[in-house]
């Protein structure tokens, strides 16, 4: 409504502060050149409807239902916000958006393929638990369980169970094993055996334990000279039922017998063979 080309791109404004009810009216700009403009300014106090909560989860912080106005809510811990969490009361007098409600943080449940995996315990609410158990001769690959995390997802993977294997056992020297290799799971047995004259010094067999370790250590071989025998006419001392390396044989003959004076005592040698026979009683008559 600007007619001179010097007042086209003049503006003006009018601004109104702190309005009341009563502010309201007819208001007219004029140009310096006596031309005018009218507007009317009806001033209405805006509020937004009182809120319905029925969430017995869900928190508020309301300003009030006044134009402007501001009302915050949360959830507590196991629940998450759906919705906006920040709600603005609006000239249209509604607010911003819905009110939001608070549903249950819950996890994806789990399942296992692994045979020999059990899932002894599943919990997919938050801070819940899911615990597994590996089957017998098996263990698990990771932590034996995951927790359900305020995210809803869970704090690892699902774990898997392995074979428990022990170490191959090594056959003893001078001896021998019989075992179920070349793989030892839970339950397999080794036997050990001792070379002629050895005698086995341990567990005769071990078996592989839950814990990866054998039953027993292994066992050795140590040579060991057989029981010679009594000669005829006489005994030995000592008797044994096998003797040590470095034991030596006296020999004590019955009443009118005896040992050659030059006769040597035998000896237990470390390969386990005697180093002499066992000497003989003779008759005195024979001497």
């Amino acid at each position: 409504w600007a007619i001179a080309a010097e007042e086209r791109e003049w503006k003006y404004r009018l601004s109104v502060y702190y309005t009341k009810p009563q502010d309201s009216g007819v208001f007219t700009c004029a140009t310096p050149r006596g031309l005018t403009n009218s507007i009317t300014v009806h001033v209405a106090a805006v509020h937004c409807e009182p809120m319905e909560i029925n969430d017995p989860y869900l928190t508020s912080r309301v300003e009030g239902t006044r134009l402007g106005q501001v009302a915050v809510f949360q959830c507590p811990i196991g629940f998450r916000l759906n919705g906006t969490s920040n709600l603005t009361c609006q000239a249209s007098g509604r607010w911003s958006a819905p009110v939001p409600n608070c549903m249950p943080i819950i996890c994806p449940s789990l399942e296992t393929d692994d045979p020999h995996l059990t899932l002894v315990e599943h919990n997919t609410s938050y801070g819940g638990r899911a615990v597994f158990r590996c089957a017998w001769g098996y263990r698990l690959t990771a932590p034996p369980g995951v927790e359900c995390e305020v995210d809803g997802q869970w704090s690892g993977p699902v774990p898997s169970c392995e074979a428990v294997l022990c170490p191959p056992p090594l056959p003893p020297v001078n001896g021998s094993m019989v075992d179920e290799g070349p793989h030892y799971r839970v339950g397999s047995a080794v036997q050990f055996m001792c070379n002629e004259r050895h005698q086995l010094v341990g567990e005769s067999s071990v078996v592989c334990t839950e814990t990866g370790f054998w039953s027993h250590p292994p066992p050795f071989c140590k040579a060991r000279c057989p029981y010679p025998g009594d000669p005829k006419h006489g005994r030995i001392d000592p008797v044994k039922f096998s003797y040590e390396p470095g034991d030596h044989l006296k020999v004590t003959c019955t009443a009118g017998y005896v040992v050659k004076l030059e006769a040597r005592w035998p000896q237990c040698r470390g390969d386990g063979t005697w180093s002499e026979q066992v000497p003989e009683c003779r008759s005195y008559h024979d001497v």
